[in-house]
């Protein structure tokens, strides 16, 4: 009898509360209202209490009204939207995880699992090695022929890249190391970032569309030099800046732009004391960060092998403003509120890139390096480039959460 009476309490508490359409029209629309949906962990810090607030309230709900939506076939069209956004949105803002389908822990073990290469996320002992100077990083990656460039961070500060790829081709790896403006090292505690790009299983066999692995590595002080730690609990949403998989670097000359040849090219120089006599062409950072967009470009459209559902995280954004001519969901990714819109807006009006082919950038380029100066007609240009970029991204970041709702709220309950 005490068993029975448990079991009905635990039974009537996960009764479906809604069973009119009507209260499930309610249910949507009430939901709907709520413009925190379109705040991004990318943007700002994620909002811990409205995360709460979906997960107990909304996820809870579709849970645990799952069985009576599947059998109520216009309350299951009403709710789809919502049903399929509110998981993926979950992921996207939980203060523990990169944002994928799965947790960290799963995420990155499954990264050596035994289908995977193995070493496709370690970095190779002689950068580590060189940690936490700069100077010397680039000195470890120009002696083992890994090409590299620093130049300016779209976010502020420097960033130094460095290309490794495996002997048998099964990936590359894209090393990032953030450094603060004016700093010649590294932080103790910033992340060392590590893109790798799989290209083949571990036996060997070309897969039909590369994979991206991401992990966020800590920079830690030892006694002697320095190392790194995986904290499993990183919360960088990996997904939010890189809806089109890999992404290019500035396309542009930047005050900060710095690379020389390495190791098996042959403008390679291995004794420092020469190079003097045999200097860098001027041009060779730029012609690097070239050939290295090039390589990003060539990578394609990723399978996110599951790990990510792009069909889940909303409406396509951005018809009115010309987005959906490139981010179709086909060439490029398609621009959702899971995307970040502060790298949206950095590539929209500060770097003058979006929508490409315009040619603003150049303008750009020559008032950041005077290299020609612009004349005064030009100054009048840019900043008139300036006020309709601004316009743009004003009108793109305005439109997320009204068609968000709209898509919320597209089907009836009745």
């Amino acid at each position: 009898m005490f068993f029975f009476l448990i079991f009905s309490l635990k039974s009537y508490a996960e009764v479906c509360p809604y069973q009119k359409p009507e209260e499930w029209q309610t249910f949507i629309k009430v939901h709907a209202e709520r413009s925190n949906w379109v705040e991004t962990c990318e943007d700002s810090a994620c909002d811990e209490d409205f995360y709460e607030f979906v997960k107990n309230n909304v996820q809870h709900t579709f849970e645990v009204c799952a069985d009576f939506i599947a059998r109520h076939e216009s309350i299951n069209r009403c709710t789809e939207n919502m049903r399929k956004f509110t998981p993926a949105w979950l992921q996207q803002h939980s203060g523990d995880s990169y944002g994928f389908t799965v947790d960290n822990h799963t995420y990155l073990s499954e990264q050596e699992a035994k289908d995977k290469p193995t070493g496709m996320m370690i970095p190779p002992k002689a950068i580590v090695a060189a940690l936490p100077n700069r100077k010397k990083v680039e000195a470890a990656a120009r002696k083992n022929g890994w090409k590299y460039l620093t130049h300016d961070s779209a976010l502020g500060g420097v960033r130094t890249f460095v290309f490794i790829p495996d002997v048998a081709d099964r990936f590359d790896q894209w090393l990032l190391l953030n450094l603060q403006e004016g700093s010649s090292s590294v932080s103790a505690g910033a992340p060392m970032s590590l893109l790798t790009v799989q290209k083949k299983d571990r036996a060997g066999n070309f897969l039909a569309e590369v994979r991206l692995h991401f992990r966020d590595y800590t920079l830690q002080s030892k006694a002697k030099g320095y190392g790194f730690a995986l904290n499993e609990e990183n919360n960088g949403k990996c997904f939010s800046c890189h809806s089109n998989g890999v992404r290019q670097l500035i396309p542009r000359k930047t005050p900060v732009l710095e690379g020389q040849p390495v190791l098996g090219e042959k403008e390679f120089v291995e004794k420092t004391s020469r190079q003097s006599q045999f200097p860098v062409p001027a041009e060779f950072p730029f012609q690097r960060l070239l050939e290295f967009n090039r390589k990003l470009r060539s990578y394609g459209t990723p399978n996110w092998d599951g790990k990510v559902l792009p069909e889940n995280h909303g409406p396509a954004l951005g018809k009115d403003q010309g987005c959906l001519d490139c981010h179709d969901g086909k060439t490029r990714g398609t621009l959702t509120v899971i995307t970040s819109s502060n790298q949206l807006e950095q590539k929209i009006l500060h770097e003058l890139s979006m929508p490409p082919d315009t040619g603003l950038s150049l303008y750009l380029e020559r008032k950041e390096m005077k290299n020609p100066m612009l004349s005064t007609e030009e100054e009048k240009f840019l900043k008139l480039a300036f006020d309709t970029q601004k316009k743009l991204n004003h009108e793109f970041k305005s439109s997320r959460y009204p068609t968000l709702k709209k898509w919320f709220l597209e089907k009836t309950c009745h």
